[in-house]
């Protein structure tokens, strides 16, 4: 008996994260896109854009609780980069430009600079447009974009 209220409560938190798309699948939902993290993609469900004097950072989780985020990525770039396509390769990791990624099962973090690829910020009014596709320091792909970021 207890099986089978597990089985059925698994089905329907399965069913409750999903939401189907044009051609009949099913892919999970989100409110700001998603995240390619190697094969894996990820819905982004929680965005924070933090604008300081010298960086804008933006760190996107599929947890909704700010306070719990056991998985996210951070990405971030010095603010005279903002507007344009950056190439990470003719930049310094943490003098120019974030990237974080984390989970239960790994850690990329921020001191270990990436391989390859590019990443645009540029704010449109009160919201942000980012658009990172690079290749982290083992390289595993990262990818990420949205239009409009709401920022505080």
């Amino acid at each position: 008996m207890r099986f089978r209220i597990f089985t059925y409560l698994i089905a329907l938190l399965v069913a409750v994260g999903c939401s189907t798309n044009d051609d009949g699948g099913t892919q999970p939902s989100s409110k700001f896109g998603t995240l390619h993290f190697g094969e894996e993609q990820i819905p982004v469900n929680m965005a924070k854009v933090t604008n300081s004097e010298d960086w804008l950072l933006v760190v996107i989780s599929p947890l909704t609780d700010a306070s719990h985020l056991t998985t996210n990525a951070i990405i971030g770039l010095k603010r005279e980069l903002l507007g344009g396509e950056v190439d990470i390769t003719h930049k310094y990791c943490n003098a120019d430009y974030i990237i974080v990624y984390e989970d239960p099962q790994c850690y990329y973090a921020p001191f270990r600079p990436l391989q390859s690829g590019t990443i645009t910020m540029e704010m449109v009014g009160n919201s942000l447009s980012v658009e990172a596709d690079v290749v982290l320091f083992d390289g595993t792909p990262l990818r990420y974009s949205h239009e409009s970021l709401p920022m505080e």
